[in-house]
């Protein structure tokens, strides 16, 4: 008898030849260890799983999506994204794959006797393989002043005012630029 309960796991019994969606609703601090919470991620994390099972294989879609709350690495104004992943696993029980012959990028073997598959893990590397490397405002004017291409410069030297954060940028940018 099975002791631990795992936050995502398909029940390989339940499935039915064929494809199987599952819906699944989790918090990212349900992951434990994983620091999604830390990484900016909200409460609620969507996973949806399409699993395609037949008589020698499980093949298994993972599509994540979450709102992170991120501050802009320009001008650190608050932003909220939808980030979405998706992660494709192909579970065999059949132990002489031919690789070539699949475009799933995750091979794993089953043995005939499981009863479920755990994919919390892979849930969570999708959700963090969707964070973005930079963060910027596409529609603040003021973010705009800092970006490099000279297209708010022209707006700000008209209106004259310039926030005390505005002012700490620039200065910081004339010191090291």
């Amino acid at each position: 008898m099975r002791k631990d309960k795992h936050l995502i796991e398909i029940r390989i019994s339940a499935l039915a030849e064929g494809i199987n969606n599952l819906h699944f609703h989790c918090k990212a601090r349900d992951f434990n260890g994983r620091g999604l919470a830390d990484a900016g991620f909200g409460e609620e994390i969507t996973v949806e799983v399409i699993a395609e099972k037949s008589d020698a294989e499980i093949s298994i879609t993972i599509n994540t999506s979450a709102i992170a709350d991120f501050s802009c690495d320009r001008c650190l104004a608050p932003i909220s994204q939808i980030l979405t992943g998706s992660l494709d696993l192909l579970y065999t029980f059949d132990t002489s794959f031919d690789n070539s012959k699949s475009e799933v990028n995750e091979y794993r073997p089953l043995d005939k006797n499981t009863e479920y598959i755990d994919i919390t893990e892979d849930a969570a590397d999708a959700l963090l393989l969707s964070l973005p490397m930079k963060v910027t405002c596409d529609n603040n004017a003021a973010c705009q002043l800092y970006s490099g291409d000279g297209a708010g410069k022209d707006e700000d030297a008209h209106t004259g005012e310039m926030n005390a954060w505005q002012e700490s940028l620039e200065k910081l940018k004339n010191r090291y630029c």
